[in-house]
């Protein structure tokens, strides 16, 4: 039986995610960790959209 390696595994779901339409960004191996990185998904300001004005109004 042929014995995949994790970077045969990391381009398989690779793949799998841009048949789906998801554009990767990063893909990292660490050991047997996997880590994709989705294109868009970085994240945002956590503060965006509140009024941060002190005082008087």
């Amino acid at each position: 039986m042929a014995r995949t390696t994790i970077e045969d595994k990391a381009l398989r779901l690779l793949n799998a995610f841009e048949r789906a339409g998801r554009t990767v960004g990063r893909v990292t191996v660490d050991g047997r960790k996997i880590e994709l990185v989705l294109a868009g998904d970085q994240p945002g300001d956590e503060f965006e959209g509140i009024d941060m004005r002190h005082g008087k109004t």
